[in-house]
């Protein structure tokens, strides 16, 4: 599947710009309409991104815009399969909060980068592993061949792999190291994890990455990578969170977590339609 992957990845450069992003956008399009379990969770999801009812022509207009953005991203995917970081790095346009970056990396404790299910995630552990390897805490398909091409398309960027079913344990040792984690914090576990306030509405999201922070006295930043329209990116940054160790457990991990998700609102907000979230974030709102 790699070798399959990687010849669709150089056909993909010959395919003119407009023909394919057109077959993507029109494939999103299909996907959004003819998929009603995608489109009920997105357009609930935007419905509280807006709020707003989800009639609102605004609201369908924009969790629509999210599944063509995703399929657009697929196609994404493949150009920067076959991009080197320095390749990546011209074609980042703008870095805003760079020194955040800089003072998180400078702290020498090691730490935990986190991002959302937006705009180009793989760009952005690309860019920050730029001069060092960053650990990447990925999902276990059902497909081995699947696992093994984004491994190998991470281990081109410099990104070593954890998998989620196995993750805490990695996590710690690469801590204890001194080195860098990178993972994904708006996967909803309702009734489980922590509770927090995420667009102005409760939700459970997993506290692992707040626990181990404070285990290990790391520090935590949020961050993440707009794509635009002509192949170009910008990359966000937050200030560092660290937990305060001397406060009750579950204060601290609740609180740095309730800073995590408000961190990454504020990151969702610049873009909103790249924020590929197509199962239900808050259940209540489905019932709207």
């Amino acid at each position: 599947m790699i070798t399959l992957v990687a010849i669709a990845a150089q056909a993909e450069r010959w395919v003119p710009r407009p023909v394919k992003f057109g077959l993507a956008r029109l494939f999103g399009m299909l996907v959004y309409w003819l998929v009603p379990r995608i489109r009920r969770n997105t357009t609930a999801n935007m419905s509280v991104v807006l709020s707003l009812p989800p009639t609102d022509p605004r609201v369908r207009a924009l969790a629509m815009r999210s599944v063509v953005n995703y399929a657009e991203f697929t196609v994404d995917f493949l150009r920067t399969y076959r991009m080197t970081q320095e390749e990546l790095l011209r074609h980042t346009v703008r870095i805003e909060g760079l020194q955040h970056l800089q003072a998180f990396k400078h702290m020498g404790r090691g730490g935990i980068m986190i991002t959302a299910h937006f705009g180009n995630w793989d760009c952005c552990g690309s860019l920050v592993s730029v001069d060092q390897p960053t650990h990447v805490v990925a999902e276990t398909f059902g497909s081995r061949s699947v696992t093994a091409l984004l491994d190998d398309v991470r281990a081109r960027k410099n990104l070593k792999t954890i998998q989620l079913g196995n993750a805490a344990r990695g996590i710690l040792r690469t801590l204890r190291r001194g080195e860098f984690v990178a993972l994904l914090a708006d996967r909803p576990t309702p009734g489980k994890g922590v509770q927090v306030m995420f667009f102005d509405r409760p939700v459970w999201v997993p506290e692992g990455a707040a626990v181990l922070a404070r285990h290990t006295g790391s520090p935590l930043l949020v961050g993440g990578m707009i794509r635009y329209h002509d192949g170009t990116y910008s990359a966000h940054g937050m200030p560092p969170i660290t937990i305060d160790r001397d406060r009750p457990a579950a204060e601290a991990v609740q609180e740095a977590m309730q800073q995590v998700m408000r961190d990454l609102e504020t990151l969702i907000r610049k873009a909103p339609a790249q924020w590929y979230m197509f199962r239900p974030m808050w259940p209540e709102a489905l019932e709207t």
